[in-house]
């Protein structure tokens, strides 16, 4: 209860990961929305506007702006001010060969050169077809395979979007460390400050109950905080700003079964955290030193969690040794329970994992606070 009075623990460990994911998500969508129409792209093009990849260009939608020369255009590309320019050269034995301008350090200038490839590719299939017609050959004749893909999620419950299985596993476990870190200095160092501690190792409770009490309700803080960012995707949904169409194509994707096998992940992991905090803030003689401590250990927990961002572009995911790796085996299994494809068995390692580490740490702070340096340490 006195956790919850504080204005820091309602703001970092509810407030924010609310309002992260809300805003994460807004960007992601306002991004997409505009980059996915032809209009947001200018094509700057050095020649007649009576040109048919003109024409084609302009067909596809684009916007086009003339450049009198090749040498203005590279000095616009230079300075930022044009992403693709398009001059067609002139014809030789029937080909025509259009030299497109872009910076490949620039993503949306090489987004805008792929766009104007595609356009070309679409005006060649036009000619071949009108060619094919006049000729009296079947399409089929220079086109023998044609390539059928098959979505296997397609019309199937579970599984949210590519841009949240890539980025919400990451939030949650994070949240769950960062939820309780700012509070995390005052359960044990404060009272050392305040000369609080004393008075609490002298009340009929043993210090195994004392240490007990802090960790559960400092680990209640975390997964509240950690379970937040869930609860701001359901407003988003809920709210459905511009762009959620994109990231929401398929419905939130959240069933209760995801739910509950993400809490079944993430109560051994909030164990684990709180009874770490509460090592770094016993360890510490006052506030400032143990959150020397917890900045330090933030980036060790930031660094496997990042890590399972990009775990789905290797072969790692399916792994056994993934589910022994503290953080990086929940916020893997994570991404799979978002993917609708759960790893019952890795879920199970990831948990027994969890909960021997938790106990291993809490063991640690209660043979702490059974020694009298708990108080002296200077």
């Amino acid at each position: 209860m006195d956790m919850l009075r504080d204005k820091r623990v309602r703001s970092a460990a509810f407030v924010m990961p609310v309002l992260l994911i809300f805003m994460m998500l807004f960007l992601f969508g306002t991004v997409l929305a505009n980059v996915g129409k032809p209009q947001a792209t200018v094509i700057h093009f050095v020649g007649s506007a009576g040109s048919p990849v003109y024409k084609a260009i302009e067909k596809a939608g684009f916007k086009i702006t003339s450049v009198g020369s090749i040498d203005n255009a590279r000095k616009m590309l230079d300075a930022g001010s044009a992403r693709v320019v398009v001059a067609p050269q002139p014809a030789v034995a029937g080909e025509t060969a259009v030299k497109l301008l872009f910076d490949e350090s620039e993503q949306m200038s090489v987004i805008a050169k792929e766009r104007v490839v595609g356009v070309i590719g679409g005006m060649n299939q036009e000619v071949l077809a009108k060619y094919l017609v006049s000729s009296n050959v079947p399409a089929v004749t220079v086109n023998p395979y044609k390539a059928t893909p098959e979505n296997v999620r397609a019309n199937k419950p579970g599984g949210v979007s590519d841009i949240l299985v890539g980025f919400l596993p990451y939030l949650i476990v994070i949240w769950a460390f960062f939820g309780g870190m700012n509070i995390a200095g005052d359960l044990v160092a404060g009272e050392k400050e305040k000369q609080t501690l004393e008075t609490l190792l002298i009340t009929p409770l043993t210090r195994t109950q004392v240490v007990m009490g802090k960790l559960i309700a400092l680990a209640t803080i975390c997964l509240t905080s950690s379970m937040a960012s869930l609860l701001g995707l359901g407003i988003y949904a809920l709210i459905k700003p511009k762009g959620s169409e994109l990231i929401l194509a398929n419905g939130i994707g959240i069933s209760a079964m995801t739910i509950l096998l993400t809490l079944v992940l993430l109560i051994p992991l909030v164990i684990l955290f709180a009874s770490l905090l509460i090592l770094a803030s016993s360890y510490a003689k006052n506030v400032r030193e143990a959150q020397t401590y917890l900045s330090l250990g933030s980036f060790v927990v930031m660094l496997p969690a990042i890590f399972s961002q990009f775990i789905g572009f290797t072969d790692y995911g399916r792994s056994v040794w993934i589910h022994f790796v503290p953080v990086l085996n929940t916020a893997n299994n994570l991404r799979m329970i978002l993917q609708g494809k759960p790893d019952f068995t890795g879920i199970s390692y990831t948990v027994v994992t969890g909960l021997v580490l938790g106990a291993i740490a809490s063991s640690v702070v209660v043979w702490m606070f059974n020694r009298e340096e708990l108080l002296v340490r200077s």
